[in-house]
């Protein structure tokens, strides 16, 4: 009976890349030392400044309710980080706070989006980008990035892909699961299709060669979505916002009162010092990101496993891996049960990753170095 009940949900997909961390959990209790690439996390511990806040903001009863959009403070640092880092102005009302930023991509979708219509998206993508698009009604069309374009999108892909149900075109730069960062040249010419862009900026503190932008560089008719929990390495405090037009403020906070209510206030107060004061100390992590990204290609050349792109954003390699018989799930399962190494599978991001693995370098460089020792062995 409780099939029946729930069958209309039975087509969302769980996170793959939790299948293997499942597995290598099991494999750790039984002794065996496995290295994990598989998740997009960072591995150094939230800034002791941008804890300590959290915990004294505990402590001075900062525990109740706020303004469904966020606190004024948090905001406007927000506004200040937008405009010292891309160079343009937005509003505190303009802002809506949450708990993570995934909700906010449901909630962006849903206020664009009616149910029955469409979302361009990339294939591939985050994992759980289908998946929101169906829970809200909506239906996913798929263009697909190619390693011999570096991942790039091709914009007469995307005009091919628009119809009159179109509503909005999903983006993400730098992107999961690649670690590209979509051209200037594509940016415009995406605003130029007069479309509303939902763009998710989760890494966009994490580019290590060129100039960063934002989708607010190239036009207002867009969601942007944005969260601390990559560059800011504060996953588990479940913070992020959105930027959009003023006129869908009104709604879009109506239903985030009926989702959510409201962000932690005291989560916001350590968030807040997180863009004002801890830029700095977390701008040394992204260094570090940086020398592994170095170090893992030059690695992976090593050993006759090119990528044959150059990843410039977030902490991702996407591996397209020698034998293409081989299913990527099957692969990454073997890989762990043969030689400890957890990476996650690419068909976890669309039926284009089929035929690549996904590699993290948010993990120390002694530990992706070791990593890279073993899978020479596996792949002979």
């Amino acid at each position: 009976m409780s099939k029946l009940i729930t069958s209309h949900l039975e087509h969302i997909s769980s996170f793959l890349a939790m299948e293997v961390f499942a597995k290598a959990e099991e494999l750790e209790k039984q002794g065996r030392d496995i290295i994990h690439l598989e998740f997009g996390e960072p591995d150094f511990p939230t800034p002791e400044i941008i804890a300590n806040v959290g915990i004294q903001s505990i402590r001075d009863a900062r525990t109740k309710y706020t303004h469904t959009q966020g606190i004024e403070d948090f905001r406007n640092a927000v506004v200040k980080k937008y405009k010292r880092q891309y160079n343009v102005g937005i509003a505190p009302s303009q802002i809506l706070t949450s708990s993570g930023s995934s909700i906010l991509l449901y909630l962006a979708m849903r206020l664009l989006i009616p149910p029955g219509d469409e979302v361009i998206m990339t294939d591939l993508c985050y994992a759980c980008y289908d998946n929101l698009a169906m829970i809200g009604g909506a239906k996913p069309v798929r263009v697909s990035l190619r390693l011999e374009n570096g991942f790039q999108l091709d914009i007469d892909e995307v005009k091919k892909a628009i119809t009159p149900r179109t509503r909005a075109i999903l983006i993400n730069s730098p992107m999961n699961p690649t670690g590209t960062v979509l051209s200037e040249k594509c940016m415009r010419e995406l605003a130029e299709l007069g479309i509303p862009i939902i763009s998710d900026e989760i890494y966009g503190d994490l580019v290590y060669e060129g100039e960063p932008y934002s989708a607010l560089n190239f036009t207002e008719n867009c969601i942007v979505l944005n969260g601390l929990s990559k560059f800011y390495a504060m996953t588990g405090w479940r913070l992020g916002y959105m930027i959009m037009k003023p006129e869908w403020v009104k709604v879009a906070a109506r239903v985030h009162q009926n989702m959510m209510i409201s962000a932690a206030h005291f989560v916001q107060d350590a968030g807040t010092v997180a863009i004002n004061e801890a830029e700095s100390e977390c701008r040394k992590m992204a260094e570090e990101f940086d020398n592994r990204r170095r170090f893992l290609l030059k690695r992976l050349k090593e050993i006759g496993l090119d990528p044959g792109y150059n990843p410039v954003g977030a902490f991702y390699v996407l591996l397209k891996y020698p034998d293409q018989s081989l299913k990527s799930l099957d692969l990454s399962m073997d890989i762990l049960e043969k030689c400890g190494v957890a990476l996650t599978p690419g068909i976890d991001f669309g039926a284009a990753g089929e035929g690549f693995l996904r590699i993290s370098y948010a993990n120390s460089k002694e530990n992706i170095d070791e990593a890279i020792n073993r899978l020479k062995d596996y792949f002979g």
